[in-house]
């Protein structure tokens, strides 16, 4: 009886040390789902999400949703991007935000791709579902969010996840925050940002700032694109002021400025200190680059 016993006991330790590995090496050997993100050059920059099985199984039943986002949070648009019944091991999708009227593709969409057009300005979401590796009748759900603050700013899209997920989702729905409905109120405007200058009012702002003053040249008739330049620079201002003071001038209309600083290459930046051109760039910049420019004296 003895023997029995030890060999029931045996068999019952064999049987859980077999479950246990049997779990560690579902688990080892569950399907992954790698995302990154690229952040193309200029103003308003394109974005792409690229999709990677990582894990030694495949991803199965992905679903991809998308939607674009306006400055208020809210979701113009928002359907179904595609499905792939399995995405093998080293397999990519990628998901490409951009604008038709400055992003041109030399050939039709590929079958590993979806790309999403963007009203100019805006930005987008993404939400990818799979079948959850652990647990086959759930499913595994992650967002990406890149909001137009982001885009401005060069920066990747924002991972969200449980709670974060599903209080952004609704918030992407919420009709109070579509502008084209009655219930809509304008968001407050936001305090910090560029000051527009002038022929008559530049020295003084010059003046008025103890620390250093960034200022943009550009004129108007580069239309949108110098827009977004300004645009650029109010986000700038949001991150850095009070420190600095960011100023732009529309230079066909302040012909003694453009007169005084020699701006023909445009749009121009000059950093001041004290009244005194510090540093200086000629061309277009994204934010990131803008601060890395300027970052030894501001």
């Amino acid at each position: 009886m003895e023997i029995f016993g030890f060999v029931a006991n045996l068999i019952t330790v064999i049987a859980g040390a077999l479950a246990i590995a049997g779990v560690i090496w579902a688990y080892l050997g569950r399907a992954k789902l790698g995302v990154t993100s690229h952040v193309g050059p200029g103003p308003m920059p394109t974005m792409t999400l690229t999709l990677t099985s990582v894990g030694a199984n495949p991803v199965r039943s992905l679903q991809l949703s998308a939607g674009t986002l306006d400055e208020n949070g809210f979701s113009m648009r928002g359907d179904g991007a595609g499905n792939r019944p399995s995405l093998e091991r080293g397999q990519v999708m990628s998901v490409i935000g951009y604008e038709p009227a400055v992003t041109r593709f030399g050939s039709p969409e590929r079958e590993d791709e979806r790309r999403l057009p963007l009203e100019h300005g805006n930005g987008f979401y993404v939400t990818v579902q799979w079948q959850s590796p652990l647990f086959p009748w759930r499913r595994a759900s992650r967002t990406y969010s890149w909001p137009p603050q982001r885009r401005v700013a060069s920066e990747g899209a924002l991972r969200l996840t449980g709670r974060k997920e599903i209080a952004f989702l609704e918030r992407a729905r919420d009709q109070s925050l579509n502008p084209h409905s009655p219930s809509f109120e304008p968001p407050q405007a936001v305090a910090a940002r560029a000051i527009s200058a002038t022929d008559d009012t530049f020295d003084g702002l010059l003046t008025g700032h103890r620390g250093p003053v960034l200022v943009g040249f550009g004129p108007t008739w580069q239309g949108q694109w110098w827009e977004d330049v300004k645009r650029m620079l109010d986000a700038f201002a949001a991150k850095h002021m009070p420190k600095v003071r960011v100023l732009v001038v529309d230079v066909d209309r302040c012909p003694k400025l453009a007169d005084r600083f020699d701006t023909k290459l445009l749009p121009n930046f000059k950093v001041f200190s004290k009244s005194e051109i510090v540093a200086s760039h000629d061309g277009d910049l994204t934010l990131p680059a803008l601060e890395d420019a300027f970052k030894a004296v501001l």
